[in-house]
């Protein structure tokens, strides 16, 4: 009796460890569930469009009604440390028709400052490489309610809302201590802020704020995310342009 009971228990052992293993080894299907924080990114159009023409003399620039307006750059799913998942579900392919409800709003503060408030690219891509990846989420699990949730957000976190708090104004020249700490007090959570550099000069500008979300689109500190706290230079001020500059040799720091 008690040698059946053995040879039971160690048949199921051994189904069981087979059945974890097996679990284990499994590598991650498309557009899986693997990732930690969302980043959402918003950009200063004015230096966006620098960093545009920058790249040639013939690139002309589309930029908001509202000079003092940021943008959406997009909804990013990301691990700490690292970037991505990226590109997730190649058979998801972008729609065009699927925004038309929200098409107008888009074009306004989702827009593609490089090609025009008529173009779909930056909403292409950004559907392509993150909102694949994020439509593991019921909140987002379509290309109009991902769209949706990005204008959401910039409608509750927009930017110039929140350093305005502080008195951080377009046209004027911060430490980027000011910037983190402005975001800090507004938003009660930590964010990140990205620069560029002109290259002869030194100087950088105020390109990218990003703030983050856990799954359930709760705010929290992007503490561990990619490039957090900043790329910025901390020994030199942070120019927040009021107009786009004149054409500069400018990198990303």
């Amino acid at each position: 009796m008690y040698k059946k009971w053995l040879i039971s228990s160690t048949v199921v052992f051994f189904i069981l460890l087979i059945i974890v293993l097996t679990s284990y080894r499994r590598p991650a299907t498309a557009g899986s569930d693997n990732f930690d924080v969302l980043i959402f990114t918003q950009h200063w159009p004015q230096t966006v469009c620098l960093a545009w023409k920058e790249n040639s003399a013939s690139h002309n620039c589309w930029l908001p009604a509202h000079k003092d307006q940021w943008t959406i750059h997009g909804v990013w799913p990301s691990q700490y440390h690292k970037l991505g998942p990226q590109f997730c579900d190649n058979s998801s392919k972008f729609n065009p028709a699927a925004l038309k409800p929200i098409e107008g709003e888009l074009q306004e503060k989702w827009i593609d400052i490089q090609e025009g408030k008529e173009s779909y690219s930056l909403w292409q891509h950004e559907w392509n490489k993150h909102g694949t990846c994020a439509a593991k989420l019921e909140k987002v699990n379509t290309e109009l309610k991902y769209f949706k949730e990005g204008l959401a957000l910039l409608s509750q976190y927009d930017m110039k809302n929140v350093l305005a708090k502080s008195n951080i104004l377009p046209g004027n020249v911060y430490a980027i201590d000011e910037l983190l700490d402005a975001i800090e007090k507004g938003l009660g959570k930590r964010g990140s802020v990205v620069c560029i550099k002109d290259k002869k000069t030194g100087e950088s500008y105020i390109f990218e704020i990003r703030i983050c979300f856990n799954k359930q689109f709760e705010l929290i500190n992007c503490d561990g995310i990619s490039g957090y706290p900043t790329n910025c230079n901390k020994s030199n001020n942070v120019i927040y342009p009021g107009e786009v500059p004149k054409k500069r040799n400018i990198a990303q720091q």
